[in-house]
């Protein structure tokens, strides 16, 4: 393998949903984490415990410039989130996080499956800055997806 390493503008990420593409744009950051909860057990007598395996969660976050006004009707499935209202089970997503970087020897995705969007940030500064769009979700799987030159 190549010691080289993978920069930003080798990857790109794209939101599948029920619908097809969602919540599309170029988006500055992406990020995930696959995390276990292990437990200790100790058994009677000893003071070393035995590791467990544990709860394991997959999380991320995106980060993009905001620029759909229904973004919550995207991430929700409603047009708007207010009391009194019946709001079902919001949509799922798949996402992509691809690269592409050949000349280095690195092409492949990780698909993260059946994603739910749970957090919403929208930042607003005063001046030129974009209003930027901060996502944040838990997946249910993920699949590493190499992609083989012949």
């Amino acid at each position: 393998m190549p010691n080289h390493k993978i920069q930003g503008y080798d990857c790109s990420v794209l939101i599948t949903g029920p619908k097809g593409p969602e919540l599309v744009g170029e988006y500055q950051e992406a990020e995930f984490s696959i995390k276990e909860e292990t437990e200790e057990y100790l058994g009677l007598g000893e003071r070393i415990p035995s590791i467990l395996d544990g709860v394991i969660k997959i999380e991320g976050k995106l980060k993009k410039g905001h620029a759909l006004l229904d973004i919550v009707n995207r991430i929700w499935g409603h047009s708007s989130l207010k009391r009194g209202s019946r709001i079902n089970i919001a949509p799922r997503f798949t996402i992509t996080l691809s690269i592409d970087a050949p000349d280095k020897g690195y092409v492949g995705r990780y698909r993260l499956l059946d994603c739910k969007i749970h957090d919403l940030e929208l930042k607003a500064k005063q001046g030129k800055d974009v209003l930027e769009e901060d996502l944040a979700f838990k997946a249910e799987g993920i699949e590493p997806i190499p992609i083989h030159f012949h």
